[in-house]
C-alpha cells in the first residue's frame, strides 16, 4: 500500500461507513457466536495487517488485549498514535510463528490482507495463524470478493487478487482450520462496483489509480449520506444476525475455528 493510502484510511475509517458497517458486521456475529466468552480473563486477539490500526477498538471493546501486526512503518507509527493501550510489532504476515509464541491468541483477525500483492502463499499465512493460535481459537477473515470487481481502488491498495465465498473457505479449511461462517457481505455496494469495475476495463489500465495515492472510494460522503447509508447496511446485518449467509456482496467473510476444544454457542 502506499504512503498516501494509509494517511488517507487513517483519517477515514473512524467515519467512513464501509468500516463502520463491517466493524458492526463483525462484532455481530462474533456476539452471535459466543465469542469471547465472558468468564475467560486475560484474552488475547492479533490482527494480522492491521493497518492503521482502525480495528483495534472494536476488538478491545469485545474484551480481549489487542497486538497489531503490519509491515509498513508508516501504519505502525498512525496506529501507535491513535491506540496507545494496544501492543503493535513490525513484522511479515508470513512470518508469525517467529515472531508469537504457540497458542498465544485466543482470536485472530485478518481484514483485507491475504488479497495483497506481497502475499506470495495465502494458505502459508494461514498456517501461521494455525500455530499463534490456541486450540479452539477463533479466526475471522475478510477479503474483497469476485475477480470481476476489481478496479482502480485495487491497484491503490495494491490488491492482487479477489475471493469467491468457496475458493477462501476452502483455503481456511486446507490450513487446518473447521468453518463456522462463511458469508458476502455490503450487498449494497455490488452494482455500483460492477459499473466502476466495467468503466474501468472500458478505459484500460493506464488510469490514474496505477500511479494515484488515495482513493474516491474511501472520500467520506456527506454526513446524511454517510448515514443513509450505514443505515440501510442495518437491514444486511440484521440478515446475517438472523436469516443466514448473503449470496453475493463486495466482501467476502470466514469464521472459523482451530482444531482442539470448542468454544461455539451456535450460530
Amino acid at each position: 500500500m502506499r504512503d498516501g493510502f494509509y494517511r488517507q484510511t487513517a483519517r477515514v475509517e473512524g467515519r467512513h461507513w464501509w468500516f463502520l458497517h463491517r466493524r458492526r458486521i463483525v462484532t455481530s456475529l462474533l456476539d452471535h457466536q459466543g465469542i469471547p466468552e465472558p468468564a475467560r480473563a486475560h484474552a488475547r486477539a492479533l490482527d494480522v495487517g492491521c493497518g492503521t490500526g482502525g480495528n483495534l477498538e472494536m476488538i478491545e471493546r469485545l474484551g480481549y488485549f489487542s497486538v497489531g501486526v503490519d509491515r509498513s512503518p508508516l501504519a505502525l507509527e498512525l496506529a501507535r498514535g491513535s491506540h496507545r493501550d494496544a501492543q503493535f510489532v513490525s513484522t511479515d504476515a508470513q512470518r508469525l510463528g517467529d515472531c508469537f509464541a504457540p497458542a498465544s491468541f485466543d482470536l485472530v483477525t485478518v481484514f483485507n490482507v491475504l488479497y495483497h500483492e506481497w502475499i506470495v502463499d495465502e494458505t502459508g499465512v494461514l498456517e501461521q495463524i494455525g500455530r499463534v493460535l490456541r486450540p479452539g481459537g477463533w479466526l475471522l477473515v475478510t477479503e474483497p470478493a469476485f475477480d470481476s470487481l476489481a478496479r482502480g481502488h485495487d491497484r491503490v491498495d495494491s490488491g492482487a487478487r479477489r475471493y469467491t465465498r468457496r475458493r477462501l473457505a476452502g483455503m481456511v479449511e486446507s490450513a487446518g482450520f473447521a468453518v463456522r461462517r462463511k458469508t458476502y457481505f455490503n450487498a449494497i455496494s455490488f452494482a455500483p462496483a460492477c459499473v466502476v469495475a466495467m468503466m474501468d476495463r472500458l478505459r484500460g489500465r493506464g488510469d490514474p489509480g496505477a500511479h494515484a495515492e488515495e482513493t474516491v472510494e474511501l472520500r467520506v460522503p456527506p454526513s446524511p449520506l454517510n448515514g443513509m447509508l450505514l443505515g440501510l447496511c442495518g437491514i444486511e446485518r440484521f440478515w446475517l444476525r438472523h436469516v443466514g449467509d448473503l449470496p453475493f456482496g463486495v466482501g467476502v467473510l470466514v469464521l472459523a475455528q482451530a482444531e482442539g476444544e470448542s468454544r461455539s454457542g451456535g450460530a
